[in-house]
C-alpha cells in the first residue's frame, strides 16, 4: 500500500477526529451567552469550493494589499484586500491541493499529482510547472530565489523560482507506515528553513542547500502498533521572537531556541489543528477541541475553553484582545484573550470552516469549504 493510501485510510479510521458526520460523538450544543462585541461584515466573495474532506491547507495570503486564494478545482485567484473584488483569476488543468505561496513576483500552487505551478503575481499567466515526487498538501514557500515545497512522502524541496529546477532535496524517514494526511508547511526566515516532519521531529535547514543545522524531537514514537506509533507534525510551525513554537499528534507543545535548537519549554499537549501565538499568550486546539492558553515563555497553563468539545474547530487566531476559532458548522467563536470567556458568535455559513482565518490589522478574513470567503470587523 502506497503513502497516499495508507494516508487516506488513517483519515478514515480516524474520521471522529476531524469532524466527520460518522463521528460517535456529536459536537456539543451551542452555550449560551450575552455578546459584548458586535461583528460587521465588510464584503464577501466566492473563492470556489473545496473538498473538506481532502484535508488540504489551501490557506488565502495576504501580499501587497491583495488576497491570493486556491481551490481544490484549480482555481486561482487575486483579491483586492479593501473590497474582495478580483484583480485576475486563473484556472489550470488539476486539483490543487497545496498553497498558494507567494513572493518575488511569483504565485506558486502544488498538486494532488506532485506538480508544482508557477503563475505571474501581476496577472496569472503560468511561468513554469515541474514534477516532484508525491502530492504537495503544503503551502509552497519562496525566499532568495529558492522555493521550498514539502511533499506528503516526507521529502522537502528546495526548487530554482527562475525555472523549478531541483536544486537540493532532503528526505526524513516515517516512525510509522500510517500518517494523519496533512503535511506541516515550513517557515522561511533570512536564509534559514524551520521545517517539521512524520517522525516527530523539527529540524532547521540551510535555504540554499538543505544542509540541517539542527534536528529536535519533540515527540517519541512508542507503542506496538502503527496508530500508537504516529507522531506526526501536521500542525504548523509559529515562529516569534526567535522562540520556535511546534506541536505534534500523539505528542508535546515545544518551545525551541532558533538559533541552538534547544527546548526552552514542554508540555504534555497534542494538536493536529494547530497553534496560535501573540505578545504573552501561545493557543493550543487539542483533538477534542478545546482551546489552550499557555503562557507562552514558560509553557504554564493560562486558561482552558471546553465548551466547543467535538466541534472539529480549527487553530486559534488572535486579533486585539480576541481570540477566534472556526468549527465544522460555519461558526466563527470570539473569546477573550484574558480568560477565554465568549464574547462573540459569528456565522458565515452553513458549511465547514477546517482553516484558521487570517488576521490583517482589525480585520478577520475567514473562508469556508464552499469557497465563501468574508472579511469581518468587530467593535
Amino acid at each position: 500500500m502506497n503513502i497516499r493510501l495508507l494516508s487516506i485510510y488513517l483519515l478514515i479510521l480516524l474520521s471522529g477526529c476531524f469532524g466527520s458526520k460518522d463521528n460517535a460523538e456529536p459536537p456539543s450544543p451551542l452555550v449560551e451567552f450575552t455578546p459584548t462585541i458586535t461583528i460587521k461584515t465588510l464584503w464577501t466573495a466566492d473563492i470556489g469550493s473545496s473538498d473538506d474532506t481532502s484535508h488540504t491547507k489551501l490557506i488565502p495570503v495576504v501580499y501587497n494589499e491583495l488576497i491570493f486564494t486556491a481551490s481544490n478545482e484549480g482555481l486561482i485567484q487575486a483579491l483586492n484586500l479593501a473590497n474582495g473584488e478580483p484583480l485576475w483569476e486563473q484556472k489550470i488543468d488539476t486539483p490543487i491541493s497545496g498553497g498558494p505561496g507567494i513572493g518575488e513576483g511569483l504565485a506558486i500552487v502544488g498538486t494532488q499529482k506532485g506538480e508544482v505551478i508557477a503563475l505571474s503575481e501581476i496577472d496569472g499567466t503560468e511561468k513554469w510547472r515541474t514534477q516532484i515526487s508525491s502530492e504537495i498538501l503544503a503551502t509552497p514557500r519562496i525566499n532568495q530565489g529558492i522555493v521550498i515545497v514539502r511533499t506528503i512522502d516526507g521529502k522537502l524541496f528546495g526548487l530554482d523560482s527562475q525555472n523549478g529546477n531541483r536544486i537540493w532535496i532532503y528526505e526524513r524517514t516515517r516512525s510509522s507506515l500510517l500518517s494523519l494526511r496533512g503535511t506541516s508547511t515550513p517557515i522561511l526566515v533570512q536564509d534559514l528553513i524551520i521545517a517539521g516532519f512524520d517522525n516527530g521531529k523539527i529540524a532547521l535547514l540551510e535555504l540554499k542547500t538543505g544542509k540541517v543545522l539542527w534536528e529536535t524531537a519533540i515527540a517519541i514514537p512508542s507503542g506496538r502498533t502503527e496508530l500508537e506509533r504516529m507522531v506526526d507534525i501536521d500542525a504548523d510551525p509559529i515562529l516569534k521572537d526567535n522562540i520556535v513554537y511546534v506541536t505534534s499528534y500523539q505528542g508535546h507543545t515545544v518551545a525551541i531556541d532558533l538559533m541552538k535548537g534547544g527546548l526552552l519549554w514542554q508540555k504534555r499537549l497534542s494538536s493536529y489543528a494547530g497553534l496560535g501565538v501573540d505578545t504573552n499568550y501561545l493557543y493550543v486546539t487539542d483533538p477534542n477541541s478545546h482551546v489552550h492558553a499557555l503562557k507562552r515563555f514558560s509553557g504554564d497553563d493560562w486558561w482552558k475553553q471546553d465548551k466547543l468539545q467535538a466541534r472539529g474547530i480549527t487553530a486559534p487566531v488572535s486579533i486585539g484582545d480576541y481570540v477566534v476559532v472556526g468549527d465544522m458548522e460555519g461558526y466563527l467563536h470570539w473569546m477573550r484573550q484574558s480568560d477565554g470567556g465568549f464574547v462573540a458568535r459569528h456565522r458565515i455559513g452553513k458549511y465547514p470552516i477546517t482553516l484558521p482565518p487570517l488576521v490583517i490589522d482589525n480585520t478577520l478574513i475567514a473562508y469556508n469549504s464552499d469557497g465563501k470567503i468574508v472579511a469581518l470587523s468587530y467593535e
